[in-house]
């Protein structure tokens, strides 16, 4: 997950959880900090996981999109024939 993720993910997370109107028990968001908790394994909030689970996934779907670009346009540029220099 944090290959995907690297950094500023808790922003992100908090946005979601927002978004959802997941708060705290005294009403108030998550803060980044807890969330890094969560993350990282020192605290346990299934709302929190669920929403790094989604985030996860939808992040983890763009960097395969973009990687897929990549190779296509990368691996689709046309090679010199032998004996020419590759210029009109």
């Amino acid at each position: 997950m944090k290959k995907v993720f690297k950094n500023g993910y808790s922003k992100d997370v908090q946005a979601l959880l927002n978004l959802k109107g997941v708060v705290s028990r005294k009403g108030k968001p998550f803060s980044e900090s807890y969330i890094n908790h969560v993350f990282n394994g020192r605290n346990s909030n299934n709302d929190i996981e669920n929403a790094l689970i989604e985030l996860y996934e939808k992040k983890d779907i763009e960097l395969k999109r973009i990687q897929y670009l990549r190779r296509e346009i990368f691996n689709n540029k046309k090679k010199p024939e032998a004996g020419t220099s590759g210029k009109i």
